[in-house]
């Protein structure tokens, strides 16, 4: 069912979290940042670049705040092209977007990929993403504002606080610790 993860710059999850988020949602994972003078994306079918990413440079994502996102497919083939945070621009603002859940009414279309096809419509002012009866959406935007159009829950993290929109992957940390055991 996926999972969206937002830091605002001076927190992070924990690498077990990570780990764990990761473990439940293997069809891809990516991460938008803002480094302060430009919005940045990564992202890749094989969760392991992603987490290699950005454990390879923690402390610098520490630093900045971000969208990360790890895909479980439901609806749309396991591409790159369906992985997320996905592009938008909207009434001129633009930026990237994560989603979480099913958009019904938009599992087929343009792109065979709920959130591509949903994203697309929200960009042309054709469904509202606030009500969440499409999903869950939190989106960065290119000046490095986050924001959840909703469902996020707040979730300690390794270091200050992050959001999240579920905590299904919870169910994962005791997997992920017992693999490293």
């Amino acid at each position: 069912m996926c999972v969206i993860i937002t830091a605002e710059a001076g927190s992070m999850p924990s690498v077990i979290q990570l780990a764990a988020m990761s473990a439940i949602n293997p069809d891809g994972a990516g991460i938008a940042w803002y480094d302060g003078t430009a919005l940045h994306r990564y992202r890749n079918l094989d969760n392991n670049k992603t987490l290699g990413k950005i454990l390879g440079d923690y402390r610098y994502f520490t630093s900045v705040p971000f969208l990360l996102h790890f895909r479980h497919a439901t609806h749309g083939g396991i591409r790159e092209t369906n992985t997320h945070p996905f592009h938008y621009e909207v009434d001129g603002e633009r930026g990237y977007i994560a989603h979480n859940g099913v958009a019904e009414g938009y599992t087929s279309g343009l792109y065979g990929c709920d959130s591509r096809n949903v994203i697309q419509a929200w960009q042309g002012h054709a469904v509202d993403i606030t009500t969440g009866e499409q999903g869950k959406f939190a989106s960065i935007s290119e000046s490095g504002v986050i924001r959840w159009h909703n469902g996020q829950e707040l979730v300690s993290g390794a270091t200050g606080n992050i959001l999240v929109s579920n905590h299904k992957w919870e169910k994962a940390v005791n997997l992920v610790l017992d693999e490293a055991a």
